[in-house]
């Protein structure tokens, strides 16, 4: 496929899923939608840990450990959305819109029109992470005067811009995924994403240290890319000592590259699946 078409297949799947994501609203009403969630989830484990740290014995407070909560909770908001945008877009195009099986036999490829999609579910994340950051700093630091230890001239953006970079491609890669499983069923398309992120949660080390889990659940933490992801995005804006950068972005780079290869191989073959058995237009009728 030229690559023309391709630049023009994504950008015009871009400009569509913003047109579908942001049509039903103005621009305040949007923002808002996007900040909810997230801000929710912010506020529940920060009020948590806050009224936990009061309630312990030694009734201390851990403003480090804080801001390792608040930095993670803020920037799984990517997991959150650009995987939510990929696993319920085939239902949406297959169901609802009933326009999967068009653009599937139109000259541009069904995974560059993925793609795109996706892309905009990353632009949709970053309004909601700069939206969560702001107001989680406003409520956390501003009104109830907890300390966050960020220097935010400090930080190292270099650092933080290759982590964000590939963490997009982990991502990306799982959404495919996603969307391959979601090619060949029709019933655990809301569910799904909730299974995975829940997971990812979980053992990814967003809000406590994976060295907390028992032996077999930091075996599953050290081999999610997520957890490399939030590491290195935490160093980049927290500055924790004792911390190899390089050794973890070699480490997010090589769990990266397995999940892009796990994605590709999964979507591949539920398209071959999906093709043979005439799943492209089945509804959930069938």
């Amino acid at each position: 496929m030229a690559v023309n078409t391709i630049l023009r297949t994504v950008k015009q799947a871009i400009w569509l899923g913003w047109k579908i994501d942001t049509n039903w609203a103005n621009p305040l009403v949007f923002a808002i939608y996007y900040l909810v969630r997230p801000l929710a989830s912010l506020l529940i484990v920060g009020f948590i840990f806050l009224i936990g740290s009061l309630a312990s014995p030694s009734g201390v407070f851990d403003p480090q450990y804080f801001a390792y909560m608040f930095v993670g909770n803020c920037f799984f908001v990517y997991v959150t959305h650009v995987m939510m945008s990929m696993s319920i877009l085939i239902h949406e195009d297959r169901v609802h819109y009933e326009v999967l099986k068009h653009i599937y036999l139109s000259p541009a490829s069904l995974k560059w029109y993925i793609l795109g999609r996706a892309l905009n579910g990353v632009l949709n994340a970053s309004t909601s992470l700069i939206l969560t950051l702001g107001f989680g700093l406003l409520i956390f630091q501003g009104l109830l005067g907890v300390q966050i230890p960020i220097n935010w001239l400090g930080i190292d953006f270099p650092l933080l811009a290759l982590s964000l970079i590939i963490g997009m491609f982990c991502f990306l890669a799982l959404g495919f995924m996603l969307c391959g499983i979601n090619i060949m069923t029709s019933r655990v398309q809301f569910m799904l994403t909730e299974y995975v992120s829940g997971t990812l949660y979980l053992f990814g080390g967003v809000v406590f240290l994976p060295e907390i889990l028992p032996s077999w659940g930091q075996t599953i933490s050290n081999a999610l890319p997520i957890t490399y992801f939030l590491k290195s995005i935490r160093f980049a804006i927290l500055h924790q000592t004792s911390f190899d950068a390089q050794t973890n972005i070699a480490y997010l780079v090589l769990t990266t590259v397995g999940a892009i290869i796990l994605g590709i191989g999964v979507f591949k073959i539920a398209e071959y699946k999906a093709r043979r058995d005439g799943l492209i237009d089945r509804k959930e009728e069938y």
